[in-house]
């Protein structure tokens, strides 16, 4: 009897099974997977790729990457492979890759918050399951998508510029890990000003300032190419680059949580507390800079003079930064937040700092940036201590004096002008309703006042040519010119100006931080109030405490 030989066909329809049942699997898993993940990310990124923009700009992408690729490999001519034309190459790939990170992106992001705003479609997801938190991130991932997709459609092109020679690996891997990062911290910036308004003429005006200010990001982010690739280079055997780099990542988070933050907050319910967790993410990076300070000054620059001004500077910008914000909050606390308010002796005394009101982040600005004064003084006593030995050979105790004399005049005035501004603010709403937004303005106000006036007075009191540009103290309202004539005395010591200097400013500085007493009292005094019995029962039915749990004496 004969075998009939197996027929190849059926041989075949095995593996293709296989492959059928593998695809299938892989279906059902990404599905699980779809469902689970944020369903702002899902649509938000379905609509993305789905949209013209992205489109266009994926195609002018992809054809400029190909028009670059032809015109430079002809330039370059048959000595390619025997050149260095490696960082032409990329600098060409960097531009046509940049663009999109850096302009097109963060402004995606920007109008994906601004339009929910403007057509007030953003009322459908606050009914919703969702958070303030997962609504931001989940724009957030979609503009993370679309990064991720350009670069991985011109990464090719980034790779062949190594076998151009003249350029190293890990040139061309930071280059673009700074352009990657660049755009997810300007992306997270236009959510932020996505938020800020639903009126539709500041709305126009305020994409014409984002895209202005994306614009000029993407010139400097050229120029910063530019030098690391001509000028400077990375050296990653340089233990400084691992230490600078670790300090502008740490600087980088935290400004990112704190902006994320404040995107959720802004987009909240308004009786809820937007203030509380800000402010522990501003306690968090002047703790933050505050270690790097001091790695700094015992580590690699092992007692430098510039390290504590520098410091000085960093902590007194940022604390005057937040502080304008802060002081331009509401007085009046909701029913929901002084449900939650702390009721103990230790939480009343170290966390009332962080709720809500004008008077409290007066407070709060003011003493964390005494504190970095005498962080400073600290570490002046102890370079005093051990000068002549080993510690800290380099301090030079000469300035001494004009490092502190940098750091109280650098808190008076932060005290004072947040202090006047905040008394300005209390005026005004008296009479009409303001926003958080009259703050900022009422600082730039004061700073042109004080910088503007005094300068306008002594033009006309020294007329001559020599005198009008010498400090005097008509100057001592000018935070700038004041702080940088101390800094002038860096060599030569303190002057007469800077000693007068150091007792009208501060004197006034005291004098403002008197007179908002009163209303930070008012601040202070308000107390927890007890929970309606049917929102205690429904956040017990949600997170019913434990038995063993004991009252925390912060609470």
């Amino acid at each position: 009897m004969s075998t009939q030989a197996p027929s190849p066909t059926l041989e075949l329809a095995a593996p293709s099974g296989a492959v059928a049942r593998w695809w299938k699997t892989a279906d059902r898993a990404l599905a699980w997977a779809g469902e689970r993940l944020n369903p702002i990310l899902v649509k938000e990124t379905r609509q993305a790729l789905k949209s013209k923009q992205f489109m266009v700009t994926f195609g002018l992408l992809l054809a400029c990457g190909w028009i670059w690729s032809i015109i430079g490999v002809s330039s370059i001519g048959p000595g390619a492979w025997h050149g260095e034309s490696g960082p032409e190459m990329f600098m060409g790939y960097y531009c046509i890759l940049a663009f999109p990170l850096i302009v097109i992106v963060p402004f995606a992001a920007f109008r994906s918050l601004a339009g929910e705003q403007e057509d007030r479609t953003y009322e459908l997801m606050s009914i919703t399951t969702l958070g303030p938190r997962q609504i931001v991130r989940g724009k957030l991932g979609s503009s993370v998508m679309q990064m991720l997709i350009y670069l991985s459609a011109l990464s090719p092109c980034l790779a062949f510029t190594y076998m151009l020679r003249g350029l190293d690996f890990p040139t061309i891997l930071f280059s673009t890990l700074y352009v990657s990062l660049g755009s997810l911290a300007l992306s997270m910036v236009g959510l932020f000003l996505g938020t800020l308004t639903a009126e539709k003429h500041w709305q126009i005006m305020l994409s014409v300032a984002w895209i202005a200010g994306l614009l000029y990001a993407f010139g400097g982010s050229i120029a910063l190419a530019d030098e690391l690739i001509f000028g400077w280079g990375i050296d990653v055997l340089d233990a400084e680059f691992w230490q600078v780099n670790a300090a502008i990542f740490t600087a980088y988070v935290a400004y990112f949580v704190l902006i994320f933050y404040a995107a959720a907050s802004r987009i909240t319910f308004s009786t809820d507390n937007r203030s509380t967790r800000l402010r522990a993410v501003m306690f968090v990076q002047f703790a933050l800079a505050t270690a790097w300070m001091a790695w700094f000054w015992v580590g690699p620059v092992r007692g430098e003079d510039f390290a504590l001004p520098v410091y000085l500077m960093m902590v007194g910008i940022h604390w005057y930064a937040m502080g304008v914000f802060m002081t331009g909050e509401s007085p009046e606390l909701s029913l929901r937040v002084k449900r939650r308010l702390p009721q103990s002796f230790l939480g009343r005394g170290f966390l009332t700092w962080f709720n809500p009101g004008p008077g409290t982040g007066y407070v709060f600005a003011t003493v964390n940036l005494a504190a970095a004064v005498f962080v400073v003084l600290f570490a002046v006593v102890v370079a005093e201590s051990f000068h002549g030995g080993e510690f800290l050979p380099q301090w030079d105790s000469d300035h001494v004096e004009q490092t502190l004399a940098f750091g109280v005049l650098f808190l008076s005035y932060v005290v004072a002008y947040l202090g006047v501004g905040l008394l300005l603010v209390r005026m005004l709403r008296r009479a009409v309703r303001v926003g958080i937004a009259l703050a900022p303005i009422m600082q730039i106000l004061l700073l042109l006042i004080g910088c503007g006036v005094p300068w306008v007075v002594q033009m006309l009191t020294f007329p001559d040519e020599g005198g009008r540009w010498d400090y005097s103290l008509l100057q001592a309202p000018d935070p700038f010119w004041s702080l940088g004539y101390v800094v002038d005395d860096w060599q030569s010591g303190l002057s007469d100006d800077t000693g007068w200097l150091l007792v009208i400013v501060p004197l006034t500085a005291l004098l403002v931080f008197l007179l908002n007493l009163r209303g930070v009292a008012h601040e202070v005094r308000q107390v927890r109030i007890a929970k309606p019995k049917r929102v205690a029962e429904e956040d017990a039915e949600k997170l019913p405490p434990p038995e063993s749990a004991r009252p925390s004496p912060w609470d």
